[in-house]
């Protein structure tokens, strides 16, 4: 390893995969630095990182010596980072995920880094479909960014927050919570909105207390990062019925598992209520994937439900067992599939025909 010190080599090492266009970067005890670069993986170089490097580079971008023992007692570490020297030249931001892990019959850590964009990349960018722009536009209720991890639904949600902070007729007030921050927007050119950012649990302890501070802030839009529990899910329905715009996301593969999911994610004594003003609230699902583009990068693929007041209707008339191939049906009656989407894609020349072929048997 180098001699410099472990802020200057550390983060020497994350601006270098960043602009090699790295969507992730593993640093493991004992194991040399690993890179996914366009769903590729590597290694960076053959070193291998000692127990007390590892250790120390997770104490680092922590920012206390009391991470190993959160390591240590079961917990995992969610947080940001970034690098921007003397806030002179380029800044580059990271999320970063830590576990205690087993390395062979040893104790280790893992540490999980993905680079993230300085600026949210736009719609336009981003490919994203007129019809999709469309259903995106509406003032109150819920909009819903879905997709696996690493399929870029952050990024999308950066782009529709992008366009609505440069929108001088949005006139809106941004709230958001998340855990960790993914996506800063100091460097957009705001024209009549305003956006407040704050990391669950380092800056507010939980989602219901950052609903109720958001509430007193007079938003007009309020973000509520990833729902990955019961808690999360009701602050965010808190969110929707409220006569808010609100926008999240759940890890789901299409709109009918999303609908699912949300249910599942329901606290059991309130489930029918939150299930309720879920859908009655309901605007937009959005379910992306990435596919492998011709230009040797990456392009997205996207299934997408605009839920109309009929269709909100229909579901809460019907018995919840039916909603996913209500949903199915709608999708393809109103909204788009992921094999139009293929075709599209195709259409365009972002992918090749195998790409296309291969992504349109998985959705048989």
């Amino acid at each position: 390893m180098s001699d410099l010190p472990l802020d200057v080599d550390l983060n020497t090492l994350l601006v270098h995969c960043a602009k090699l266009g790295a969507s992730r970067v593993q640093i493991q005890t004992d194991q040399p630095v690993e890179i996914r670069v366009h769903g590729k993986n590597s290694q960076l170089g053959k070193d291998r990182w000692s127990p007390r490097r590892v250790q120390e580079t997770i104490r680092f971008m922590y920012g206390s010596e009391v991470a190993t023992s959160v390591l240590t007692q079961a917990e995992t570490i969610d947080i940001s980072h970034t690098v921007w020297p003397n806030r002179k030249g380029p800044r580059h931001s990271f999320r970063v995920n830590a576990v205690s892990a087993t390395i062979g019959a040893e104790k280790a850590i893992t540490i999980t880094i993905r680079p993230l964009v300085d600026i949210p990349r736009t719609l336009d960018e981003q490919n994203v479909e007129p019809r999709l722009r469309d259903a995106l536009e509406g003032d109150n209720g819920g909009f819903w960014i879905c997709g696996a991890t690493g399929s870029g639904k952050t990024t999308l949600i950066g782009g529709i927050t992008r366009a609505r902070l440069e929108n001088p007729d949005c006139h809106c007030n941004i709230v958001e919570g998340s855990a960790p921050l993914e996506l800063l927007y100091d460097l957009v050119d705001r024209k009549n909105a305003t956006i407040s950012q704050s990391e669950i649990p380092r800056q507010i302890k939980s989602f219901p207390d950052f609903i109720r501070a958001a509430m007193r802030q007079e938003p007009t839009d309020i973000i509520v990062g990833e729902c990955r529990d019961p808690e999360t899910v009701e602050a965010a329905v808190q969110a929707m019925i409220s006569g808010h715009r609100l926008v999240s996301s759940v890890h789901t593969f299409d709109p009918a598992s999303t609908i699912r999911r949300i249910e599942a994610l329901c606290p059991p004594d309130q489930r029918d209520s939150l299930t309720i003003a879920f859908v009655e609230n309901l605007r937009l699902i959005v379910n992306q994937r990435l596919l492998p583009s011709t230009d040797g990068t990456r392009t997205p693929i996207r299934e997408f439900l605009p839920v109309t007041r009929a269709f909100r209707n229909k579901l809460l008339d019907t018995p919840r067992d039916r909603w996913p191939s209500l949903t199915h049906e709608a999708v393809e009656q109103t909204g788009q599939t992921y094999v139009q989407s293929i075709a599209q894609a195709l259409a365009e020349k972002r992918i090749t025909d195998a790409v296309a072929a291969k992504a349109r048997d998985a959705e048989m």
